[in-house]
């Protein structure tokens, strides 16, 4: 494919791609304007369902505080078996029973679990007392759930078995002081409660409302409501039922913690559900402790495509200048271009030489054949550079990663890459290597005495110990904390103990640390050995190590103890070092 017909396929992809890029602000422009009006339209939708619908909840929402604060209740709640105080309290309930809308109303005591209803038929008069809640229940988790999340007003969706209804209802905590005594509230049925709030006569608008949690507590689609999501423990219909893209879920979630936590009434953000795109409206309602969200169809409300005229406007406009353009480049770019790309074609293929680049050119293409000249030969030599300072920092990094830097000893990292090449050698070769677990003791103590800086310079006083103890080609790690690992090579059972013994007394005798105030600090550790043999796992050895050492402390610090000394070892048994 030749440069001439490259440019005429780059041309029409530049009329695509100048069609694509003016489509994006028309569309940015188009999505603003929906945007503000979505806005401002969500924020009069919540104040309307405010005042036309939500107003009765929070009246009933009010009386049953009232019912919760009642002196008469409280008293009741405390000796529910007093008959007195039961009949009190029934005719209260009763006289609220008459002022909630739905006539009805349900009172749960935490004392003796009992349960009061009446509904507007007084189909229960003279038989409030309906059923005991037990903990045990299925049916009685929601009453228990509300008591331990100690919030003091839920709505909740929830059916009532034993009643065979399905209400949203309002619970309200009934308190004395901190002290809870149960629950109280009412119910609204929730087919009229959808029919007045959720659905919409205007075409593509969908409201739903959800808690706290996400958690849809009202939609036209019954099927989605998540009933019982007070005492629901596992599966919850929640909002992220609605939007298919995780990216929407969390910008939905996100929207409801800022609105909780801020002065905005109503935050819009766009979802795509079911594969079309919707401005999503998020308002919070504190009165209720519910989130209303409205979803608006762009394509319905305010299609796109009604701006397609300005675009087609433009792209004719711009197919005519770039005809013009791409003459012009035809005659003054594309034939020096195309003498270019050969020599370009050359240097990517290594054969390459500066004179076989065009000759006789003159200005902007001239200076760009001698750029590109220019830039060959820096090229090449950046690329040898570049080459040796990869090579360097990549050597500087290996070695980073695998040293400690407080005492300059291997990390774990490092020792545990020479452990797995000495478990590999001895199995090879049949050979055994020690290996000496230490533990700098009372590390705790000395940094709350003397001071973190005290117990760093502690640590680096037991490198320097170990270091000057073991040969050049044994090697130490700084394990982890206050803990150190050495690795001896070429080794038996007398040569760990003789090491492990001269690790102990050497650290012991290290008279070069100080505190604050210039008092020595006297530091000592605790080491455990075991000689490992070919066949042994590195886990098994670790373990076995690490035994050694748990029994050193547990013999009272300061000392050494080998792996073969402990009971039940296969090993010989020599003698035990100790101070």
């Amino acid at each position: 494919m030749n440069l001439r017909l490259r440019f005429f396929i780059f041309t029409t992809a530049l009329v695509i791609l100048a069609g694509a890029v003016a489509w994006v602000p028309v569309r940015q422009l188009a999505e603003n304007l929906i945007e503000q009006w979505a806005v401002r339209y969500a924020e009069k939708q919540v104040l309307y369902d405010k005042v036309r619908t939500l107003q009765p909840i929070i009246r009933e929402i009010t009386l049953s505080r009232q019912l919760a604060n009642s002196s008469q209740l409280k008293e009741w709640a405390r000796n529910p078996d007093d008959p007195e105080l039961t009949r009190r309290a029934i005719s209260e309930m009763e006289n609220f029973r008459l002022n909630f809308s739905d006539q009805s109303y349900f009172v749960a005591l935490l004392k003796s679990g009992r349960y009061y209803h009446n509904n507007s038929a007084n189909e229960y008069a003279g038989k409030q007392y309906r059923y005991s809640l037990n903990p045990g229940t299925e049916a009685a988790r929601w009453f228990y759930s509300i008591i331990r999340q100690q919030r003091d007003l839920h709505l909740n969706v929830n059916p009532d078995v034993n009643l065979g209804v399905t209400k949203l209802w309002i619970d309200v905590l009934m308190r004395d002081g901190d002290e809870v005594l149960g629950v109280v509230g009412t119910g609204l049925d929730l087919t009229e409660f959808i029919e007045r709030v959720i659905k919409q006569v205007e075409p593509g608008i969908t409201s739903l409302f959800v808690d706290h949690e996400g958690a849809i507590q009202a939609y036209r689609d019954q099927t989605m409501i998540d009933f019982s999501s007070v005492s629901q423990p596992a599966q919850r219909k929640t909002l992220d039922l609605l939007f298919d893209r995780p990216e929407d879920r969390k910008v939905m979630r996100d929207a409801m913690s800022q609105l909780e936590s801020s002065d905005y009434r109503v935050i819009s953000r766009f979802v795509e559900v079911k594969g079309k795109r919707f401005l999503s409206s998020v308002a919070y309602l504190p009165e209720v402790g519910w989130y209303e969200i409205v979803l608006m169809d762009l394509d319905v409300l305010l299609p796109l495509s009604s701006f397609s005229g300005i675009l087609s406007v433009y792209l004719v406009v711009l197919v005519i200048a770039l005809l013009f353009f791409h003459l012009a480049l035809e005659r003054y770019l594309l034939v020096p271009l195309a003498q270019l790309e050969q020599a370009m074609n050359q240097m990517s293929e290594g054969s390459y030489s500066p004179e076989q680049l065009p000759k006789g050119t003159r200005g902007e293409v001239a200076r760009l054949i001698e750029h590109f000249r220019r830039m060959a030969s820096s090229v090449t030599a950046a690329r040898e550079e570049l080459e040796l300072k990869v090579l360097k920092r990549t050597e500087a990094l290996d070695h980073l990663s695998k040293t400690d830097t407080l005492t300059e000893l291997l990390n774990r990292r490092g020792m545990t890459e020479r452990l797995e090449a000495e478990v590999s050698r001895g199995d090879r070769e049949s050979r055994s290597f020690g290996i000496i677990w230490i533990d700098l003791d009372l590390f705790k103590q000395i940094n709350d005495q003397h001071g973190h800086s005290v117990g760093d310079q502690a640590l680096k006083a037991v490198a320097r110990s170990i270091e000057s103890v073991l040969r050049a080609y044994d090697c130490a790690a700084r394990w982890g904390g206050d803990e150190f690992l050495v690795l001896i090579d070429t080794c038996d059972e007398s040569l760990l103990n003789v090491v492990g013994e001269r690790l102990r007394i050497s650290v012991e005798q290290e008279n070069h640390l100080f505190d604050n105030e210039g008092k020595r600090v006297q530091i000592q550790v605790s080491a455990g050995g075991y000689l490992a043999n070919s066949g042994e796992t590195l886990d098994a050895v670790l373990h076995k190590a690490d035994q050694a050492l748990y029994a050193a402390k547990h013999a009272g610090r300061n000392r050494f103890c080998s792996f073969s000394e402990l009971p039940g070892s296969t090993h010989a048994t020599p003698s035990t070092s100790a101070p």
